[in-house]
């Protein structure tokens, strides 16, 4: 007797049947375990990329931990040397006490932060002194000094002529060294002893008396290294600064460097200020943890240092880091939640094709399931046998993805996203176990009558639709989520969740039109239409995953179309609040000549000057503020601003008005709110509101107004430290800027729109979020290919039979194909309709749940925009794509011999 094949040997033989299914899932297995693995690693990246764009190029000034206090606190011996190391003679039985505060207050900050904060350095000034010579030269400067003093002056400066200042005796003049810059600008000489008036308003302190106050200048110095960042703190040390408004002699003001004993003893008698700062390394901020940085830098600028032995004289470090980082954060996690969202679709249809693989793999042996089932093999054990072999093929493409995915993205991500990348080897085994049914091991006919649901399949579907609907509706309820807080589950849920009810719904309104046309179909005469639209209704058994599939490649389309649209759009906002025209400069004092001047370089239409003046108090129903006002010539300013979002409108300010016309910030409407506002003690007329004017930065509680009703009100002048440009179209921005810049010729900052957006589109969430927006654009289209063929080749077997039944009765080849193009092009119309909806909505789910304002420099959250180019090119490369793939479908559909089919039948 002859022993028959065990079920080892046949599940061998047969493991590679067949061999497309099971590469198809490999590759499936392998693709959604990449991304698992890889995405989170990838976006962490994107974080650090993101936090080294935004801090790279901070100067020191903005970096640093840095804080000033009006007054001079409590001078005093430290009682450690380690803290007073290096500093100058002297120094340290005066500012050891604030030297050792400082010191503490670096050591108590948190981990993350400490390795990148150097020691305190300080210095301290006292109040202007106007003096000048008895007999001031006619183009000398008015000079003006503040008395200086630092711990550690001879370790920064160099003696260039002349001698150290000495300790002040308590009698005669005081000796300073001045900056030889500042000293050759001022026009005075070493040697010479200078008065200060007695407007000066000194206090008597032993010989000083009724603002006697004589200063020698005993020599010039120079900085060892003029590009330290410490100078940044110290702006009139190196240089006098001049101030010129043209009506007037010129100003000079300069820092004049004391020794530390004399400080001790003149600080009684003048208002002094302290200046602090930690130094903050840059470099070192990129390589350290966002989130917990962030919260260390939180932390220090949120709580005041004393800076003497009462604890009651204290000051309040602050660094524009922190907006940086937390700008970048949000801008990273607001871009790493859109990618999640984008993500979510096409892994969910490669875990449906490992399922459709799965069926296919199934139907091909058939045969050979029903034989080891006659001969006595449990279900239980053939799914067993089925559940290992999906092992097989699945587990070491998934350990080899994560570990590929490790190796190309060198962020870590935890230990988690590795083991669900691993986990997912799981899916074929179960996809191939759970899709064998005992139906499956019978003979019969699966194409002659209507797919019937179970009652199970309607309760999933139900729980699913329930899902969806709760999840968007909570998302709406919720509102935009904090963009700081990492990536909320509920935003990647709602998204997919929408995706799979959206399929589930429109994969059972497909069969009505097909339902429809087969009743048109019944009352033609042709065979094409009747028998395709009913085999179309009859076996849909792969119709949900194929439909899902297309669904979600149009829907990426038109979800990335939008969001891209939105993110270009609001770098444009972004920028456009930044700057406030196509150029914007600023640094000296403008005037109208040089404004005028500016008006005539080719390429420029207009130019108008902005001033953030004096803080006045404005009163109102609701109370009263101070608030700084911001003057322009409105009428200049809206058309230099025109087509700007926020910008302010035109004419809505008259000049010359009675009463006079404002314009107040939205915080502070809101918090005088409505009736007669007064402007200093003058009734004013509120004409409307602004969250901010474009181009200037400053408090968010701010009032505009014409420069003419500025001087009428206030008596002062119009002298702008910021001009904004507008050019010609087609202009060259970046050689008129340079043509500004040596008309300007003084030190200022030029800022152009153009770079300006670009420079944020450039950022690395930006380029993170367009690449994988394409990407996974690019990735579903590829999947809806693949659900194609793995449609034809679920469906052979049943498309076999009946063509070549029909074949046998005279169908000739050209319609045959016509009843195969019916099992696909339905499928790709419903994919295209349900996509474009999809594809709609899932923006609002984004702008109503993540946080899109850091792509928009604040304000408000931004709207949908649509740019028609970019949708239709990506819709329309996507339905060339499936309409290739249908076509390739049909083309792929090969049907058996009809001599094999008819044997088959007779059998």
């Amino acid at each position: 007797m002859t022993r028959s094949p065990g079920l080892s040997a046949l599940t061998r033989r047969r493991f590679a049947t067949p061999r497309s299914a099971a590469l198809v899932i490999i590759a499936l297995t392998a693709f959604a375990a990449f991304v698992i693995a890889a995405a989170p690693r990838a976006l962490v990246g994107v974080v650090r990329a993101e936090v080294a764009h935004q801090v790279s190029d901070m100067p020191a000034i903005s970096r640093d931990l840095s804080a000033s206090l009006i007054g001079s606190p409590a001078l005093g011996p430290a009682n450690d040397p380690e803290v007073t190391g290096g500093w100058d003679e002297g120094a340290e039985n005066v500012f050891g006490a604030v030297g050792r505060l400082l010191a503490d207050n670096r050591a108590s900050l948190e981990p993350a932060l400490a390795p990148l904060v150097g020691e305190a350095q300080f210095a301290a000034y006292a109040q202007d002194l106007r003096v000048d010579p008895e007999n001031l030269p006619p183009q000398a400067p008015i000079s003006i000094v503040q008395l200086f003093a630092e711990p550690a002056m001879q370790s920064s400066v160099e003696l260039v002529d002349g001698a150290w200042p000495r300790p002040w005796s308590g009698t005669g003049p005081v000796e300073i060294v001045l900056s030889d810059a500042a000293a050759a600008t001022m026009q005075w000489p070493i040697g010479e002893v200078r008065s200060a008036p007695p407007s000066t308003r000194v206090t008597s302190v032993e010989d000083w008396l009724e603002g006697a106050v004589e200063i020698q200048l005993v020599g010039t110095v120079g900085a060892i290294d003029p590009e330290a960042d410490r100078w940044a703190h110290l702006p009139t040390s190196l240089t006098a600064t001049v101030f010129d408004d043209g009506n007037r002699r010129p100003t000079a003001t300069s820092v004049a460097w004391v020794h530390p004993e004399s400080w001790a003893q003149i600080v009684p008698a003048l208002r002094a200020e302290l200046q602090a700062w930690y130094p903050v390394d840059g470099g070192a901020a990129l390589g350290a943890e966002p989130v917990e940085l962030l919260s260390a830098l939180r932390a220090a600028t949120s709580t005041s240092v004393p800076v003497d032995e009462t604890g009651q004289l204290r000051v309040r470090f602050q660094s524009e880091i922190v907006d940086v980082l937390s700008t970048a954060l949000s801008r990273a996690n607001s871009a790493s939640a859109i990618l999640a969202v984008a993500a979510v679709g096409p892994l969910a249809v490669s875990v449906s094709l490992v399922v459709l693989a799965a069926a296919l793999m199934i139907r091909r042996r058939r045969a050979d399931l029903s034989l080891m089932s006659a001969r006595g093999a449990p279900l239980g054990r053939l799914r067993r046998l089925l559940f290992g072999e999906g092992l097989i093929l699945g587990i070491p493409a998934a350990i080899l993805a994560a570990v590929v995915a490790i190796a190309v993205t060198p962020n870590d991500a935890g230990p988690v996203p590795t083991l669900l990348a691993v986990a997912v080897g799981v899916v074929p085994g179960v996809a191939l176990a759970f899709t064998l049914r005992p139906a499956l091991l019978e003979r019969g006919r699966a194409d002659l009558d209507a797919p019937v649901r179970s009652k199970a399949v309607r309760i999933v579907e139900a729980v699913v639709l329930l899902l969806a609907a709760v999840a968007v509706v909570q998302l709406f309820l919720r509102g935009i989520g904090s963009a700081t807080d990492g990536i909320d589950p509920l935003v990647v849920a709602a998204p997919l969740l929408a995706t799979v009810a959206v399929a589930l719904i429109v994969v059972r309104l497909h069969p009505i039109p097909i339902a429809a046309a087969l009743r048109v179909a019944r009352r033609g005469r042709g065979v094409v239409g009747l028998v395709g639209a009913a085999r179309n209704l009859r076996d849909s058994a792969a119709g949900t995953t194929a439909v899902l599939a297309m669904l979600v490649a149009v829907a990426i389309a038109v979800f990335s179309s939008l969001v891209l649209a939105t993110v270009d759009r609001g770098a444009v906002v972004a920028a456009q609040r930044d700057v406030g025209g196509d150029i914007r400069l600023a640094g000296p004092y403008f005037d109208d000549d040089m404004i005028d001047s500016m008006r005539a370089v080719e390429g420029v239409d207009d130019a108008v000057g902005v001033l953030r003046g004096d803080y006045v108090t404005v009163a109102g129903p609701g109370g009263r503020e101070s608030v700084q006002v911001t003057v322009s010539d409105v009428d200049t300013l809206a058309a230099v601003q025109r087509g700007m979002v926020g910008a302010l409108p035109a004419g809505l300010i008259t000049p010359g008005s009675d009463p006079v016309q404002i314009v107040q910030s939205s915080v502070l409407a809101a918090d005088l709110g409505e009736g007669q506002t007064t402007f200093v003690t003058s009734p004013v007329d509120v004409v409307g509101t602004l969250d901010r004017v474009l181009g200037v930065t400053g408090s968010e509680k701010f009032v505009l107004m014409d420069r003419a009703d500025y001087a009428a009100l206030t008596g002062f002048g119009f002298f702008p430290r910021t001009v904004m440009i507008d050019i010609a179209s087609g202009a060259d921005a970046a050689a008129i800027a340079d043509e500004l810049g040596d008309l300007v010729g003084s030190a200022h900052s030029t800022r152009i729109l153009e770079e300006s957006t670009a420079e944020i589109q450039a950022s690395p969430a930006v380029s993170a979020l367009r690449f994988v927006l394409l990407s996974a654009l690019a990735v579903a289209v590829a999947l809806s290919v693949v659900a194609l063929l793995l449609v034809a080749g679920v469906s052979r077997d049943a498309r076999s039979r009946v063509i070549a039944l029909l074949r046998s009765m005279g169908l000739d080849r050209a319609r045959s194909r016509g009843v195969v193009a019916w099992e696909f092009v339905p499928l790709g119309v419903t994919a295209l309709v349900g996509g474009v909806a999809l594809g709609a909505v899932l923006p609002l789910l984004v702008v109503t749940s993540i946080d899109l304002r850091p792509f928009t420099g604040g304000g408000g959250q931004p709207s949908i925009a649509v740019d028609p180019a970019l949708s239709g090119t990506l819709i329309a490369v996507v339905v060339v794509a499936l309409a290739l793939a249908v076509v390739g479908g049909v083309a792929s559909a090969r049907t058996t011999s009809m001599a094999t089919v008819l044997r088959t039948e007779e059998d």
